[in-house]
């Protein structure tokens, strides 16, 4: 029996990125590769902030159409996500936050404000490339294949994480 691949819940700025780069010399985003090392889940908000946004709607709608990313319903509690948050963050994040307290997901949360109230409830998110480097030490991706997700994206990290993230994937 093969192993379940590990389930992630991505925002929709990790996603942009996947959907936005071509894998090199096939054309087709990176998103149709990592698919094979994880289960992607997005919240039905996320779905919503996705639809008419062009290249990563015309991207994502095959693999919601085929069921091959799960789409789960955001959730309402803990309310204080929204209550106090709702100035700070986005719908999007709000709905990845609560959805992985409530199922014990690892959010992929690329915002930095996001990021440190998901750690203030406990979470523990990470970043794209930590996910990448995740996939590639955990997941059998080929480091080859993460190297080349990394230096296609860095642009749109801080440049600082290029040197670190390529050498975690050594």
């Amino acid at each position: 029996m093969a192993a379940s691949k590990p389930a992630f819940l991505l925002d929709t700025s990790p996603l942009s990125v996947l959907c936005g780069f071509p894998v090199a010399g096939k054309g087709s985003p990176y998103l149709h590769v990592i698919m094979q090392y994880m289960e992607l889940v997005l919240t039905n908000v996320i779905v919503n902030e996705i639809q008419g946004s062009g290249k990563m709607a015309r991207v994502i709608s095959p693999f919601l159409k085929s069921t091959s990313i799960r789409v789960i319903t955001a959730l309402s509690t803990p309310e204080t996500i929204d209550s106090i948050y709702n100035v700070y963050l986005g719908a999007g994040e709000r709905s990845v936050i609560k959805a992985a307290l409530n199922l014990g997901l690892t959010p992929i949360i690329d915002d930095k404000d996001a990021f440190l109230v998901a750690c203030r409830f406990g979470l523990h998110p990470m970043g794209f490339q930590d996910l990448i480097v995740h996939l590639a030490r955990e997941s059998n991706m080929p480091a080859s294949i993460a190297i080349e997700i990394v230096t296609a994206t860095f642009k749109q990290f801080p440049a600082v994480y290029l040197a670190h993230t390529l050498e975690m994937l050594k």
